[in-house]
């Protein structure tokens, strides 16, 4: 009895090895990424793996942006949900994630409504996408590498910090810097590089900014706040797994 015992555990264990290694075969341990924007974050996100890729450390598939169609918290989840690489889903990669702005209504106009934003981050944990997101906007990740900010701030006013501290830094670069040209891809590259050595400062700043907040933290209510540091940790070791 003990030896068929012994050996129904041993098949047992060998289908659960293989299927194991069937579900890690069939994955692609690399990150798919949608933006609410279409240039400055998915920029910003390549630009950190671009060194990996040059040194042959990940492949070229690592990081895959989902095709940009949308630009509110919903329509970037079904980017990401509706993109197809190769004929494989979202569900196959090892990371999903959203990239997404609180981007509180404006009196003039624009703005996510709070049940949009809400929504979408609810839709996201249902299908087991993580998000990235900002309150009030991605620029506050850029912002949080000069200093911490613990007071409440919207994005026409972190756009301005931004810009004054970045030309501050270097005057010759970002001399024409304004509030157009900061989300396209030559300023978000030299942004890239002028705010790499403080990237740990910007990670450390964002999560102490969350844990200030406690287990009572509101995404959608809590300005300041931002999980971009998230993803950006999970892209910075992509060098410690194995393709």
């Amino acid at each position: 009895m003990a030896r068929r015992q012994t050996e129904a555990d041993n098949r047992k264990n060998t289908q659960d090895s293989y299927s194991r290694r069937k579900d890690t075969k069939n994955k692609i341990l690399s990150v798919i990424i949608a933006c609410e924007d279409e240039i400055s974050a998915p920029t910003y996100f390549k630009m950190i793996v671009r060194k990996l890729k040059e040194n042959k450390i990940i492949t070229q598939d690592s990081l895959v942006i989902a095709n940009h169609k949308h630009n509110t918290p919903k329509g970037v989840l079904d980017d990401l949900m509706s993109h197809k690489v190769d004929g494989k889903k979202y569900k196959e990669f090892e990371h999903r994630w959203i990239v997404i702005d609180r981007d509180a209504p404006r009196v003039n106009g624009g703005g996510h409504l709070t049940d949009e934003f809400n929504g979408a981050l609810s839709s996201a944990k249902s299908y087991n996408v993580e998000v990235a997101y900002a309150n009030d906007s991605y620029e506050l990740w850029y912002l949080l590498h000069f200093n911490p900010r613990t007071t409440a701030i919207l994005r026409d006013e972190i756009l301005k910090e931004v810009i004054k501290k970045l030309k501050e830094k270097s005057p010759t670069k970002f001399r024409d810097l304004d509030g157009e040209n900061i989300k396209g891809t030559k300023y978000t590259e030299f942004i890239f590089e002028e705010l790499l050595e403080r990237q740990p400062i910007a990670i450390k700043n964002a999560k102490n900014l969350l844990e200030s907040y406690g287990e009572s933290h509101n995404p959608e209510r809590d300005n300041p706040s931002t999980t971009i540091h998230k993803l950006v940790e999970i892209l910075n070791n992509l060098k410690d797994k194995e393709f």
